[in-house]
């Protein structure tokens, strides 16, 4: 660990620091709280070398520029900014403290992302961008450590920390600005960049999302976006209308790119009102009573002989390692039980390869520590699902008919809750979606299994949720 994140101030100026959160290029973020208003904060401030030498005042003045830019970004999909200044010569920034995980940790696992996730991730982004373009602000580093998941299925862009207004005057300081495996050909090169600098980005994260790789600037772009073609969760539809989308989003000529985000987010609304409903739900079963016209194609998944389903875990068991892990990693916390508990052949077995998916050392120990305090580890904890209740008959001439549906908010939490154990934190956000097209039982939850890829899965799912009504 970097011993620099090993101490941190008590306060500054008003704000009681609580601890780290991070360090990246141009500075340390805390945790800290606003006792005035009884608000947990996040305080970013200028790594003290970085204002040392030549480019020193010039790196100052862009890390509070950071903050002015922010600042007139008010969106929901946006980091806000709520104060900055400085304190004894050290500029410092007070953002919103949010809680999620970062886009680049998700990748970083073994985590599928879905078509439609990741589809509705960059719309998201793209909506964020498309308020700061308006307001004049370039964020020039989309990448997928600037963005994270909240828990209810919100997306939020942060670090606009290289951020330029279009009426800035700030002169360069001989360095590269952005990230450059997600830079535009023109910021590559030093040129002067726009807002369609950002969509090239997004396209690089929209590929990466759908790939688990970023396109090779090595190849013609035809020919890097073959890799579409070895990606099995996409259908043949799904990549016939993906391709001409990330063709126009990653022209390195910048008038050949989508020239605003209005018009990238229909293209993207467009792949996905079409092929949930089409090509991407032929890949899912469908519970009874729902029909739909489709063609099937054969399922070529595979799974290992000496694996475990996740239905041989006690759900008090898998549930309560999730509410230990969510503190270190997030809301993904319950998909990665969920995957991993399919595999694992021991709680031990399972402990560990959850405790590789925080990056902290310190925390990876904390992590371990909770499940032996919790007595989950203990030799005689019971893993075993409980036998299943069955169902009495129904009496003679009992009446068949389904009960009248209500979807109360107790219901649409749970489905929520069951499919984020699938998808993750944009479960929620898919649920709200679905419930705007059908509020009948079998076809909501069929639409709602259509975004989960692994057919165990969405059998699972589907018999979960068909309990619910």
């Amino acid at each position: 660990m970097d011993k620099t994140l090993l101490y941190h101030p008590p306060n500054i100026a008003r704000y009681r620091i609580d601890g780290v959160l991070g360090s990246g290029a141009m500075g340390v973020v805390y945790q800290g709280f606003d006792s005035q208003i009884e608000r947990t904060v996040a305080i970013k401030v200028l790594h003290p070398h970085l204002r040392e030498g030549e480019h020193g005042p010039d790196l100052e003045q862009r890390f509070l520029q950071e903050a002015r830019a922010a600042a007139r970004c008010l969106h929901p999909n946006i980091v806000t900014i709520f104060d900055f200044g400085s304190e004894n010569g050290s500029p410092y920034i007070v953002m919103e403290f949010v809680r999620g995980m970062e886009l680049k940790a998700h990748l970083k696992s073994d985590t599928f992302i879905p078509l439609p996730s990741a589809t509705d991730i960059c719309i998201q982004i793209l909506e964020a961008l498309g308020h700061a373009h308006e307001k004049g602000v370039i964020h020039r580093d989309i990448k997928p450590a600037n963005i994270i998941l909240l828990e209810n299925g919100t997306v939020k862009v942060s670090d606009f920390g290289v951020a330029r207004l279009d009426t800035s005057d700030l002169t360069s300081t001989g360095y590269m600005v952005g990230t450059p495996n997600y830079m535009s050909p023109e910021g590559l090169q030093g040129h002067t960049v726009d807002a369609r600098s950002d969509l090239y980005s997004v396209g690089v994260l929209y590929f990466e999302l759908l790939t688990r790789r970023r396109p090779s600037r090595d190849m013609a772009l035809d020919e890097a976006l073959e890799v579409l073609n070895d990606a099995t969760q996409l259908s043949g539809q799904n990549i016939r209308s993906i391709k001409p989308i990330l063709r126009q989003a990653l022209q390195s000529n910048p008038t050949n790119r989508f020239q605003n985000s209005r018009d990238f987010i229909t293209r993207l609304k467009a792949i996905d009102d079409m092929d949930l409903t089409q090509a991407t739900g032929a890949l899912f079963p469908t519970p009874a009573g729902y029909t739909q016209n489709r063609t099937t194609r054969p399922d070529t998944s595979s799974a290992s002989p000496n694996s475990s389903s996740a239905s041989q875990w006690n759900d008090s068991v898998l549930e309560s390692l999730e509410h230990s892990l969510a503190k270190y990693i997030g809301p993904m916390a319950r998909l990665l039980v969920r995957k991993q508990s399919r595999s694992a052949t021991s709680m031990e077995d399972l402990v560990n390869s959850l405790t590789r998916h925080i990056p902290n050392e310190n925390e990876r120990t904390q992590f371990m520590r909770s499940v032996e305090k919790s007595g989950l580890s203990s030799p005689g904890m019971s893993v075993a699902q409980p036998a299943q209740t069955s169902v009495p008959a129904a009496k003679p001439g009992a009446s068949t008919q389904a009960p009248v549906f209500t979807l109360t908010d107790a219901v649409r939490d749970k489905l929520s809750q069951l499919l984020a154990y699938h998808l993750g934190p944009l479960a929620s956000r898919l649920v709200q979606k679905a419930m705007k097209s059908t509020l009948e039982p079998n076809a909501l939850i069929a639409q709602l299994a259509q975004q989960i890829p692994d057919e165990k899965e969405r059998k699972k799912f589907v018999e979960q949720a068909g309990k619910l009504f």
